[in-house]
């Protein structure tokens, strides 16, 4: 694209002109272009390491000054203060330097300064000024330093100007030169062979066409321009006479293309005709598994309401005659039930995490956790809580699905981190490879990730149930969400240090090895 852009500059500023004279304006320009570009590059270099050293040096100020300034200042020693600053402002490149007392801290407030401050070409530096007390550190000041870049854009101006200077004599001088050797040792023989091209005829037989170069050089390009001319109007007359046999090849070859179309088309046919049915079959699979799953709820829950009644009943009829033993059977048929009654919901919910169409939507995932966090908070306002959510983090997801994925993992880091003094919790994201890594981090109990491939099956827990309450489909209910978002999970753990779970949306390789997934806890 380049090369056809700049061809067409020089035809049009240049049309009617020879190649020779288009040849040196192409070489003026490129070599001006690069004369620019490296220019550009060398200056940029020593801009950057003049840049350096000023910061550089703006550094050893603050690692040499600010512990004298902060002394001088505490014991207000006005004179050693401004003998400080002018040591700092006769340094190189420094401008300008002040120190101001802290306003907080008193009500006229102490300010020196040294030096015209200015507000362009500048590098402006402010250093905290503290003092070590015995209830601790405490900020008595500012120091303000500013350097100069005035001097340095001055030697970059001087050494462009030199450099284009000696570049763009040197680079008109070479173009001269090339010109002159192009026009003896090609453009001559260029129209000679352009004349004869001018009057070649197919149908008249000529003698062969030859350049007369005195003396004569070895073999080069414009010989074999000539050799191939030659050879061109030799096989010009052999190709006419097969011109019918390449039509008729042609023709052949233009109705397999044909056929081969059809059969394209045809199995594409087929292949849609077998997408539609396999989209049939499982939008009715899906079908039978909803209905499957409702009517096992419902034929599970009577049985099991009838057995709580009867446990009532026989609770409030005969608690008189029941030992202690009997009660305490009582009390475990009633916590069977409720478990079981538990577990027919989580599997309904778990049978709805792979149901129904999704919507996706831009949604605020900082909002939706920290109004959870809130309604965690009111429901246990005696736990000391750190809550850390970052701000803004939005993505592309169904809303009613993800608020029940947060709502897990949200309720996971809050369950397992009950035992610690301080619930730490942290929301965000992070960019991986060109791949945005969502995490949910927790303090909590942890777990030893040996039994990590257990925890994502439903109802698989790696916890007691006299420790943790739960069921163990929660975060099998999550898997089933981030894969239909076409993304992955997994975390990371160690017993007693807390746990980590970070996910993936819509990712654009969805084959991934099964086993990569760090499980976790349900």
């Amino acid at each position: 694209m380049m090369w056809h852009f700049f061809r067409y500059l020089s035809f049009s500023a240049y049309r009617g002109l020879g190649i020779g004279r288009r040849l040196l304006f192409l070489i003026i320009f490129f070599s001006s272009l690069i004369t620019l570009v490296a220019t550009a590059i060398q200056l940029y270099t020593d801009y950057r390491r003049d840049l350096s050293i000023i910061k550089t040096r703006l550094h050893d100020i603050e690692s040499s000054y600010l512990g004298s300034i902060s002394a001088s200042l505490w014991n207000l020693d006005i004179q050693q203060l401004r003998l400080q600053l002018e040591g700092i402002s006769q340094l190189p490149d420094i401008q300008a330097a002040s120190v101001q007392e802290n306003p907080e801290n008193v009500s006229d407030p102490l300010q020196i300064s040294r030096g015209e401050v200015r507000g362009n070409n500048v590098i402006t530096r402010q250093y905290p000024i503290v003092h070590i007390l015995a209830d601790g550190p405490r900020q008595i000041g500012t120091l303000t330093v500013q350097a100069s870049l005035s001097e340095v854009y001055t030697r970059l101006r001087q050494k462009a100007v030199v450099i284009l200077l000696s570049q763009g004599v040197k680079t008109f001088i070479v173009s001269l030169f090339i010109l002159f050797i192009v026009h003896r040792l090609i453009t001559s023989h260029l129209i000679h062979i352009s004349e004869r091209v001018s009057q070649f005829e197919i149908s008249q037989k000529q003698p062969p066409l030859s350049l007369q170069r005195t003396p004569p050089p070895e073999p080069d390009e414009l010989d074999q321009v000539v050799n191939a001319f030659n050879t061109l109007s030799r096989n010009l007359r052999q190709a006419y006479e097969h011109m019918h046999e390449v039509n008729n090849a042609l023709a052949k070859d233009i109705i397999a293309r044909r056929q081969a179309e059809e059969e394209v088309k045809r199995l594409n046919a087929v292949l849609e005709q077998r997408v539609r049915q396999r989209t049939a079959e499982l939008e009715a699979a899906n079908q039978e598994l909803a209905s499957f799953c409702y009517s096992v709820s419902h034929d599970l829950r009577a049985p099991l309401r009838r057995i709580e009644g009867f446990r009532r009943i026989l609770n409030d009829r005969y608690h008189d005659r029941v030992d202690e033993q009997g009660q305490h059977y009582l009390n475990r048929i009633a916590a069977g039930t409720h478990e079981m009654a538990e577990m027919i919901d989580s599997f309904l919910r778990l049978s709805r995490a792979t149901q129904g169409e999704l919507k996706v939507e831009i949604v605020d995932l900082s909002s939706l956790l920290k109004r959870m966090a809130s309604e965690y908070r009111e429901r246990e306002p005696d736990r000391v809580a750190e809550i850390n959510i970052q701000d803004e983090v939005r993505a592309p997801v169904d809303r009613h699905f993800f608020t029940m994925l947060l709502s897990n993992l949200f309720d996971n880091a809050w369950k397992y981190s009950s035992r610690k003094d301080i619930t730490r919790l942290s929301f965000g994201f992070e960019e991986k490879e060109g791949e945005r890594i969502y995490f949910v981090r927790d303090n909590g109990d942890g777990f030893d990730m040996q039994y990590a491939d257990r925890l994502f099956a439903p109802f698989s827990r790696l916890h007691k149930s006299e420790e943790f309450e739960g069921v163990g489909i929660g975060l099998a209910t999550v898997q089933r969400i981030i894969t239909r978002h076409g993304g992955r999970i997994w975390a990371e753990s160690r017993p007693g240090e807390g746990a980590t779970f970070y996910f993936t949306l819509w990712e654009r390789n969805t084959e991934r090895e099964e086993g990569n997934h760090t499980v976790s806890r349900g």
